[in-house]
Parts: structure tokens; C-alpha cells; sequence
């Protein structure tokens, strides 16, 4: 045989004993091993599925804010764009049309990153959490996550000042305790500032406090109106009304937004209200702002692995962003409650 057919009749051989090797269930299986498949352990799948489910059932004005969580990338950054001006109009011209080529950036938001503190529980059953207590434990995970994300974006909406897209108004109405009550002509003052403004007039959302949204539903009867119209079905959750192009939205948690009357500005996020600090709420434009969710994680460490504590520790984590869309176009409103 030829020296070349003898090498060629060589390497067939091997390469017939190689697959015939890997074809084995035993070669399969030393495979299989080698590179086993990545898989989530099933309970953080269930931990995570109810806390985004518990997430995602709170329903609250911020609903009305333009999701842009399908352009976040790895659960992390959001990327979108910020279109340039509008093309002028001209009318009669008779010379040649002039371009503007707009100039679109793209903007890149890193999200900001919530962590619930951690549960330490050391009356375990013998394997994982039971349902019940799982359930119990996300929601309230949830809940304060929720609550923070939702006080940050009211801050972030609502103006740091009075300047030429950002309106601030006082109530103006009868007193009650120490400050002057909102009523229908402050809605009727906000209205108008915003058209002579040129804010968009589809998706104003005004929402307020507590005190302030009952102060201006209660005590007129349009508004009162709109909840005695609601469905009598023995279920009345009076949360939103409508009035003079506005969407005016009852806050279910206290946002804590006030306003400095010495320095005529906002006051600094979760400064106490008092004194000279007073209650606020504030507008925002549905198209002209944006939240933005990414991923959910969950941290565990079971007591087999946590000699140290024993007990069993987990916790959750959230990436959330939520501000006006345009840096140079921040259309908001701030109305305080002013003093008697």
C-alpha cells in the first residue's frame, strides 16, 4: 500500500473510533457532566414570579406616565432617543425651501438600583419557605419598593422652582387649620398658566395629597358629582376626577412633597412639614415623562450555607427609573398649599 493510502486509511480509523466513543450513553453522559445546563432553582423562580406579580398589581397615577421599560437593555440601561425641533412652516414663500437636518440623540439612563432589606427567618420548615409565608413576605417586599420608586418619581416630575415651563401656584380657597384650602378657581388658575404656557394639552395629571385632593372635591359640586356617579356596586375607591383637561388623582401614599415659602423653591426630598415647609402637588405630562422597569433579582442564603447566622436570609432587588423624557422641555407645575 502507498504511503499516502496507509495514512488515509489511518485517520478514517480514528475518526470512525472517535464517534463511535461519543455515540456512547457513557460518552454522553461524562458530557453531560462536563457542561450541565444552567438552571434556576425553582424556588427563586417562585419568589421572583410572585414579587413581580405583587409589583405589578398596585395600581397608581404613576400608571398614567409613558412605560419605556421595553427599551431597557440587560435589565439595566435604558436607551431611547430624544428627537430634534420641528421643521418651521412657511406661508407664500417664493423663494427656495430651506432644510433643517434634526439632530437625534440617543439618550443611555443607567436604572436605579432598589434593594429591600433583607428577612432573617429562623423558624424554617424542614424544606424551602411554605407558600403562605413566601406570599406574605414578597408583597410586603414589593410594597416597599414600590413606595420608594413612587416617591422618587413624584419628586423627579415636580418643578425645583418657578422658570418659564415650570408653573408654581399657591391655594387659594377658605381656611382650614392653618392653611388655605384648594378649590375649583385654583384648577381654573393652573389651566390657564399651563395653556399661555403652551403645555401639551392631552395627559396633564395633577395629583395631590390627601387633604388637598378632599379639600377640592368636597367642597364643589362638579367634582362631588363625578364619585356619586360612579357605579353603584357597593365599591367606591375614589382615587380620580376630571376637570378642565386634567386628570386630578387622590396620592395613596404621602409623597412628602413641599414647598419652601422663605426660599420660594421645593424642598429638598423628605424634608419634615412644618413651619415655613408646606404641603404640595404637582403636574406632569403624560408624553413628556417616562418610567422605565428592569430586572427583578432575589439574594438567598439558606442556613445550610449560613453557619454564622443560621437562619435563613433573603432579599429583593429592582432597577427603576423614572424622569421627564426631554432635558430642555420639563413642562410641570407645582401648587402649594399657602399659608392663612
Amino acid at each position: 500500500m502507498k504511503p499516502k493510502f496507509k495514512i488515509l486509511s489511518i485517520l478514517t480509523f480514528l475518526v470512525v473510533c472517535v464517534i463511535v466513543i461519543l455515540g456512547s450513553p457513557v460518552a454522553a453522559a461524562g458530557m453531560a457532566l462536563a457542561a450541565p445546563p444552567v438552571v434556576l432553582d425553582t424556588q427563586k423562580i417562585t419568589f421572583l414570579t410572585s414579587l413581580k406579580e405583587e409589583y405589578e398589581a398596585i395600581d397608581t397615577w404613576l400608571n398614567e406616565v409613558q412605560d419605556l421599560s421595553a427599551f431597557v437593555e440587560d435589565g439595566q440601561t435604558l436607551v431611547f432617543p430624544e428627537g430634534g425641533e420641528a421643521p418651521a412652516v412657511y406661508k407664500n414663500r417664493t423663494t427656495d425651501i430651506d432644510s433643517v437636518e434634526p439632530e437625534e440623540d440617543t439618550n443611555k439612563v443607567s436604572l436605579d438600583v432598589y434593594d429591600s432589606q433583607n428577612y432573617k427567618l429562623r423558624s424554617i420548615y424542614m424544606y424551602g419557605l411554605p407558600f403562605p409565608k413566601l406570599q406574605y413576605y414578597t408583597k410586603k417586599s414589593s410594597d416597599s419598593i414600590v413606595k420608594q420608586e413612587i416617591a422618587d418619581a413624584a419628586y423627579a416630575f415636580s418643578p425645583d422652582r418657578e422658570t418659564r415651563k415650570c408653573i408654581v401656584i399657591p391655594t387659594t380657597g377658605s381656611t382650614r387649620g392653618i392653611y388655605k384650602m384648594m378649590q375649583l378657581d385654583d384648577v381654573v388658575t393652573l389651566a390657564r398658566a399651563c395653556d399661555n404656557a403652551q403645555f401639551p394639552s392631552d395627559g396633564r395629571n395633577l395629583v395631590l395629597p390627601a387633604d388637598m385632593w378632599w379639600d377640592l372635591v368636597n367642597n364643589n359640586s362638579i367634582l362631588k358629582g363625578q364619585l356619586e356617579r360612579m357605579p353603584l356596586n357597593g365599591i367606591i375607591v375614589p382615587l380620580v376626577v376630571e376637570y378642565y383637561g386634567f386628570k386630578i388623582h387622590k396620592s395613596v401614599q404621602d409623597l412628602n412633597i413641599g414647598y419652601d415659602l422663605i426660599s420660594k423653591a421645593k424642598a429638598p426630598q423628605d424634608t419634615i412639614i412644618t413651619g415655613d415647609i408646606v404641603p404640595a402637588g404637582f403636574l406632569f405630562i403624560s408624553e413628556m415623562t417616562f418610567k422605565a422597569g428592569g430586572s427583578f433579582d432575589m439574594f438567598m442564603k439558606n442556613k445550610a450555607q449560613n453557619p454564622e447566622g443560621r437562619a435563613d436570609v433573603f432579599g429583593f432587588q429592582h432597577r427603576f427609573k423614572a424622569d421627564h423624557q426631554m432635558k430642555g422641555q420639563r413642562y410641570s407645575a407645582l401648587i402649594y398649599q399657602d399659608k392663612a
